[in-house]
């Protein structure tokens, strides 16, 4: 899988709700993620900060098409308008290229973000 073009999403989060609500969305979204989800979400991890009640996640993307596969599939399951009623996203961060389709899903949700779109240097070891 080429570095140059996957999608690195980076989000933070305040919580609305409790952590263990959090919590308990999250591991919904993430188990039906990785059971039925598409396969271009390669990593898929979430976190919470029960101290300042904040959450964030880094989800890597194979591609753009991943991208944009997984959140027309994510958005129609009934976990993710739970996940979304526990947390305010605050900031969110793209690392890699995205294509047109993705550009304007991204576009039409009115969320500021910030993006660096091409991969400058870096390499992943196997595990």
């Amino acid at each position: 899988m080429e570095p140059s073009v996957q999608i690195i999403q980076v989000n933070e989060y305040n919580l609305r709700e409790s952590p263990d609500a959090y919590l308990e969305a999250i591991r919904a979204l993430s188990a039906r993620t990785e059971e039925e989800g598409h396969p271009g979400v390669v990593s898929y991890q979430f976190y919470v900060n029960r101290a300042e009640n904040t959450a964030g996640a880094a989800i890597v993307f194979a591609d753009a098409e991943a991208w944009l596969a997984h959140h027309q599939m994510a958005y129609e399951w009934e976990e993710m308008p739970r996940l979304q009623a526990t947390v305010a996203l605050t900031n969110l961060m793209f690392l890699g290229p995205f294509n047109d389709e993705m550009e304007q899903w991204i576009s039409t949700t009115g969320l500021s973000y910030a993006r660096y779109d091409t991969f400058a240097a870096g390499f992943s070891r196997k595990g």
